[in-house]
């Protein structure tokens, strides 16, 4: 992939995808993940407000893809945007885990705010807890991290959405199936504040 622009960028690994859509004037983004031969999507960034000065989640407006990553995934996915008092940044790739055979995806965001910000982080819809195809068995939080567990309706195999958070805060809302995180600095004075976090799919069994 160039870093030509393109109203879809899709970074891609064997069992999981991030796929960045363009709607309006900024980039809208989808996790799937592979089920057997099926591809599902599970995570939905959650826009819930477009026009707000400070939105639910960043709004990359510009967005490329640069071979300049390490290891297998090189592909990194490079975003900027602008909204209200706040320049937001994002990176994003696929980075190895502990085991050279298991990958995450990483996105790293930071944004330089004027106070007042009523709002800086990123808010998932976690979509859909039950269908056809999965449903989801338990679901984990513990402190930074969270962890989903689903099953195949139509077969025995068993998955797990890991999320880990490098830098920030993270919070489960049952009540909406959303997953939200935040930048653990201070609204209150003008700075660049940055939250990173990886998402990885695994077998059960791994």
């Amino acid at each position: 992939m160039t870093a030509e622009a393109s109203s879809r960028i899709e970074l891609r690994s064997t069992n999981a995808a991030v796929r960045f859509d363009k709607s309006l004037d900024r980039f809208d983004h989808q996790l799937l993940f592979r089920f057997d031969q099926d591809w599902i999507t599970l995570l939905k960034a959650d826009l819930q407000d477009p026009q707000a000065p400070w939105p639910s989640d960043p709004p990359i407006q510009q967005l490329v893809v640069e071979p300049i990553g390490t290891g297998s995934y090189r592909d990194v996915a490079l975003g900027v945007g602008m909204c209200g008092h706040g320049h937001w940044s994002l990176a994003a790739q696929w980075v190895p885990l502990q085991s050279q055979d298991q990958v995450a995806l990483e996105l790293d965001y930071a944004c330089r705010q004027q106070p007042p910000a009523s709002f800086l982080g990123s808010t998932y819809k976690v979509l859909p807890q039950e269908s056809e195809h999965v449903r989801m068995v338990t679901l984990d939080q513990i402190d930074r991290s969270l962890n989903a567990k689903f099953a195949m309706n139509k077969s025995q195999a068993c998955y797990e959405l890991r999320i880990e958070v490098i830098e920030g805060v993270l919070s489960w809302q049952a009540e909406s199936s959303r997953i939200v995180i935040v930048p653990s600095g201070s609204f209150e004075k003008p700075s660049t504040l940055r939250w990173c976090y990886r998402i990885a799919w695994l077998s059960c069994q791994e």
